[in-house]
């Protein structure tokens, strides 16, 4: 160790001084001193014995969970307690006692806003006991060992419960399914109306629905199997409902009243008439606006027919219209045959009002088949044979009366030669596929014809109603006439001095036929129709 007096300076001696330096820090020197060793604590044996308690524990519980046979304590299955119960037990309570948790109950079904009710006891085939206890004897046997002390745990608090096992009757659901589809699935309706009383009732169209009915057997029969029955709202395709025309419907009701007619099949039958309907269909539009209500009232007017049922009823065929007659050449068997035909076949025509008769519609074609005979005919100016020669008479016979009853006539051609059996002005010749006679029910009421042969006549007679004290007669003016010549020509077979008459000849006319109508006093004149008939000069041959 240093001297430390060395360093002091010594009393009395006379020292130069000099700024001494500043001495060097001395190096840093750490001291380490040698550790002590510790003391042991010693563990308390209290706190030993809790580790152990604790570990033993710890041990007992996963033995417990590894080692216990049964459904741990607490576990339920829906509301069936099963804990304690190994699978055999569980699986038989859970079967015994799942009957409540179905029987009654419903599964809803909504597809478009409307509920179907699936009964649960008509398509639940039976609870699976043995899986169901399956579930529950899972519980606290899954995830890890504190996941699966955990669930332990819980069903011991009442907090675990197993989820319940069934088998759906997949046929019996489909089967209901079916029926459900048959009123939900719909295709897009139109818009109906009715008539009552003042009022246009419209009813808006129904949107078409459709629905996936496989996704939704596979969706409900996952839920029940699971003893889940919660309403189940089915996702739906829908085609909007056909918007509300109002042209359309007035094309269809808008119209004037008809009367009541009679069945031209028995004539006796009769069919009621129909109201005359109009609306305003700006205002119908207005009222219908977005088409968004279900029903619209829309203001009509209606016009009743002026002939009901029971009018037409008590009036049908109730006057004569007109009854005329021509006579028959008896002796000529094959004409007198074809005007019989003809007559039956227009015997009892009825024409309702507004009607068209057709003489050739109604008659048919004049052939052998239907039993008409060759006799005279006019055809082409000249006379000749054919079958049906003679039905111009009936034709003829029934214009004569068709001008008396004042119906209206839309087709006749007169004869190209006048015939014996009318009038002037009065014939209507026919030629089935070339000339017709035809005529309109212009009256307010059904009319029938009645054509009969009978005492050597041909009978014609309308039938119907008056409505007035109306009568017609007939006037015929000739305008022109042209008289026959005789054209003589010589046989060289014949005897000199001797002659016969090869063709007769006929005289034309030229003529004018009115309709003379008095009705309330007063009588006016129509004219009926212009007819010219040819001439024919007479043939005479005469011997050298």
């Amino acid at each position: 160790m240093a001297d430390k007096s060395a360093n002091k300076p010594k009393k009395g001696a006379h020292l130069i001084k000099k700024q001494a330096k500043k001495p060097e820090k001395p190096a840093q020197v750490i001291r380490t001193e040698a550790k002590q060793p510790k003391k042991k604590r010693r563990v308390p044996i209290g706190v030993k014995i809790a580790v152990g308690v604790v570990i033993a524990a710890a041990a007992g519980a996963f033995g417990y969970v590894y080692c216990y046979p049964n459904v741990f304590p607490g576990v339920t299955v829906g509301p069936i307690a099963v804990g304690g119960m190994n699978r055999d037990d569980a699986a038989n309570t859970i079967e015994d006692q799942s009957a409540p948790l179905y029987e009654g109950k419903n599964v809803t079904v909504t597809i478009y806003g409307s509920n179907y009710g699936i009964p649960v006891d008509k398509v639940l085939k039976n609870v699976d006991g043995i899986q169901s206890a399956e579930n529950a004897y899972e519980i606290g046997r899954t995830g890890n060992p504190l996941e699966r002390v955990r669930d332990i745990i819980g069903a011991m608090r009442g907090q675990r419960e197993a989820q319940i096992a069934a088998t759906v009757d997949e046929e019996s659901l489909r089967g209901t399914l079916n029926e459900i589809a048959d009123t939900a699935l719909t295709e897009p309706v139109n818009p109906t109306w009715e008539l009552k009383d003042s009022n246009l009732i419209v009813h808006s169209g129904k949107p078409g629905v459709k629905f996936d009915t496989d996704a939704v057997e596979q969706a409900l029969t996952d839920q029940i199997r699971l003893m889940d029955f919660e309403p189940y709202e089915v996702s739906t395709d829908v085609t909007a409902a056909p918007a509300i025309d109002v042209d359309k419907i007035a094309a269809d009701i808008i119209g004037d009243p008809v009367n009541a007619t009679v069945s031209k099949e028995d004539g006796k039958t009769i069919i009621a008439g129909k109201a005359g309907v109009s609306f305003d269909t700006d205002k119908a539009k207005e009222i219908i606006g977005d088409g968004s209500q279900e029903t619209y009232t829309i203001p009509v007017t209606i016009t009743q027919p002026s002939i009901t049922a029971e009018t037409l009823k008590a009036k049908l065929f109730h006057d004569t219209l007109a009854r005329t007659a021509t006579n028959l050449d008896e002796g000529n068997a094959p004409r007198t045959n074809n005007i019989r035909l003809a007559a039956k076949a227009i015997n009892g025509t009825i024409l309702n009002p507004g009607d068209e008769f057709s003489y050739n519609g109604t008659v048919g074609e004049r052939t052998a088949a239907r039993g008409y005979q060759e006799a005279h005919a006019y055809s082409g100016g000249k006379i000749i044979d054919e079958f049906g020669g003679g039905v111009c008479q009936p034709s003829s016979t029934l214009y004569m009366a068709v001008l008396r009853a004042d119906l209206k006539v839309t087709e006749r051609h007169n004869h190209s030669f006048t015939v014996s059996y009318t009038p002037l002005g009065e014939d209507a010749t026919v030629d089935y596929g070339n000339l017709d006679f035809r005529f309109v029910n212009n009256t307010a009421y059904p009319v029938k014809i009645l054509a009969e042969q009978t005492d050597g006549q041909m009978i014609m007679t309308i039938v119907g109603t008056k409505t007035s004290d109306k009568t017609v007669t007939t006037r015929t003016e000739v305008l022109e006439t042209y008289k026959p010549e005789t054209v003589t020509k010589t046989d060289s077979s014949m005897e000199a001095g001797d002659s016969r008459v090869e063709t007769s000849g006929i005289t034309g006319y030229s003529t004018k036929t009115y309709k003379q109508i008095t009705e309330n006093g007063k009588t006016t004149e129509v004219l009926a129709n212009s007819s010219t008939y040819s001439k024919r000069d007479e043939v005479v041959y005469v011997g050298e």
